[in-house]
């Protein structure tokens, strides 16, 4: 019984080990300030399936978390990045084409404007010659 007891507490402190140095390492790697979602789930997973696969052995379950944090990472994390980064760029092309559409219109007011000064000012010419006659 004392046994099982000691084995279970090394396996409970491997565990904990084991999920400090990946979300270290993940922390590290990650450019966000913390682990995502995909990297501690893939860390968890992967420590979970060394441990069931080589019976409680500490580096199969340190083996398994890395492999399990990488993996999580490469999928999950950065497609969701991608997403990310995808919606970033739509916004900044969306402002680009709202100030585009904005110089375009003021453009064509401007336009507008000067024609009708000149419209005036001819009309004004007109008026002062068809008097002076």
């Amino acid at each position: 019984m004392r046994a099982l007891y000691t084995e279970s507490r090394l396996s409970l402190r491997a565990l904990v080990v084991v999920a400090a140095v990946t979300l270290s390492v993940a922390a590290c790697e990650s450019g966000s300030g913390g682990p995502g979602v995909g990297t501690v789930g893939g860390a968890a997973l992967g420590a979970g399936a060394g441990r069931a696969i080589f019976g409680g052995s500490t580096s199969a379950m340190l083996i398994g978390g890395a492999v399990g944090g990488m993996a999580g990472n490469m999928t999950v994390d950065r497609a969701a990045e991608e997403r990310q980064f995808q919606q970033r760029q739509a916004s900044q092309d969306m402002a680009m084409q709202r100030q585009l559409d904005f110089e375009r219109q003021r453009a064509l007011q401007q336009a507008q404007v000067q024609r009708q000064i000149e419209e005036e000012q001819q009309f004004a010419e007109w008026r002062r010659q068809q008097q002076g006659m």
